[in-house]
């Protein structure tokens, strides 16, 4: 069994991952770049390739769908793929057709695709219904961790599902992603639920700016909102959340998104009058409703990275939004901190570790002397 990395070393975003054998290929990830930095030959790449296997729907990992033939299968966790329609539907309506071929699968499902045998494994991430590979062939077994974290709502599963599913692995491909940040530990979702309701019984009117398809931290506004005040959004976002409701809410009250109203200025009236959280997103209309509360009785959550408030990342989109806005920053990676990777690490004992979505590869040499720590083309 070869690895090898097409991109992802040494920056966050845009992996690429083939894994072949003498007969088979796939690919894990086939993402944009969050900022350009390695061009890549993507007809090239896809040559002789018998599948394609996203870990999630950020645009990061499944970006450059589009441009996959039609001849080469490609998949996605079974939920992840209705909310990535309802996103396509929205903003690349002309390509909805080739959204919707993706092959959907479901947990610890495996799929056989030549003679590699691929395992999904559910992690928490703040892209929802996201997954691990466990890939096996030739005698050997590789994980490539896809995005994780151990601080979400859903995280306790991970390392049983570690122990119970995987085991000693011959090479894990891991992100990275926060080696490059604040040593400090994260604040878990729970926690960031507890902030958020103490700093909603301050204000009447709360608007909370965050990613659209962060279904998680969503939940925790959701459920941190005053007892008998609105929950607000609008009707894309609903699309969305409706999707996990009818999905997700059997396993966990914590999707159940019983009670959200699609803002209208025709029913106003009685938001003004109970109070309410609503959903907002840096579009001018939205920041028109804001400006229409007074700032006394208002407050504005900032709830993203904030690498896109300034620096190479910065957005300016959201800068221009947030303009002249007071806000509260409230927020929590998506990504497993040190911790949560050595974990990772003692469980699945690998003989070889390739970094990939980090800024900080050479922490894994440093902690990790007696292991063999690869970035190039790998034979197992």
């Amino acid at each position: 069994m070869n690895i090898k990395i097409h991109r992802g070393l040494h920056q966050i975003g845009g992996a690429i991952t083939e894994v072949s054998t003498k007969t088979t290929k796939i690919i894990i990830d086939f993402g944009e770049e969050l900022s350009p930095k390695q061009p890549i030959d993507e007809a090239k790449i896809l040559n002789g390739c018998d599948a394609v296997f996203f870990t999630h729907y950020h645009g990061d990992h499944i970006g450059l769908y589009k441009h996959i033939p039609q001849t080469i299968p490609i998949y996605l966790g079974e939920i992840a793929k209705r909310i990535f329609m309802v996103l396509v539907e929205r903003t690349d309506r002309e390509n909805t057709s080739l959204a919707n071929r993706i092959n959907g699968f479901i947990p610890l499902q495996k799929i056989l695709v030549g003679d590699i045998e691929i395992t999904p494994l559910f992690v928490d991430h703040s892209a929802f219904d996201s997954y691990m590979f466990l890939i096996k062939a030739d005698g050997k077994s590789v994980l490539h961790t896809g995005d994780f974290r151990g601080h979400g709502f859903r995280s306790k599963g991970l390392i049983p599902t570690l122990q119970k599913h995987v085991g000693k692995v011959d090479v894990l491909i891991t992100e990275g992603t926060c080696l490059s940040r604040s040593e400090t530990e994260p604040l878990t979702e729970h926690e960031l639920q507890i902030e958020a309701k103490n700093l909603m019984k301050i204000k009447k009117y709360v608007f909370v700016l965050c990613s659209s398809t962060n279904i998680d931290r969503i939940a925790a506004f959701y459920h941190a909102n005053p007892q008998g005040r609105y929950f607000l959004c609008d009707a894309y976002q609903k699309d969305v959340l409706t999707v996990v409701k009818e999905n997700a809410a059997k396993w966990s009250n914590l999707y159940n998104f019983e009670k959200i109203i699609t803002y209208g200025e025709n029913i106003e009236d009685r938001f003004i009058d109970r109070g309410f959280c609503m959903l907002a997103r840096s579009r001018d209309d939205h920041r028109k409703i804001i400006d229409k509360y007074p700032k006394e009785e208002r407050l504005v959550i900032y709830s993203m990275w904030k690498g896109y408030l300034s620096g190479e990342s910065k957005n300016e989109t959201i800068t221009n939004f947030l303009d002249e806005i007071d806000y509260t920053y409230l927020h929590t990676s998506g990504h497993a901190d040190a911790k949560t990777i050595e974990k990772v690490i003692n469980v699945v004992n690998p003989e070889t570790i390739i970094p990939i979505h980090t800024e900080n590869s050479d922490w894994f040499n440093e902690k990790y002397p007696d292991r063999t720590v690869r970035e190039d083309f790998y034979m197992v």
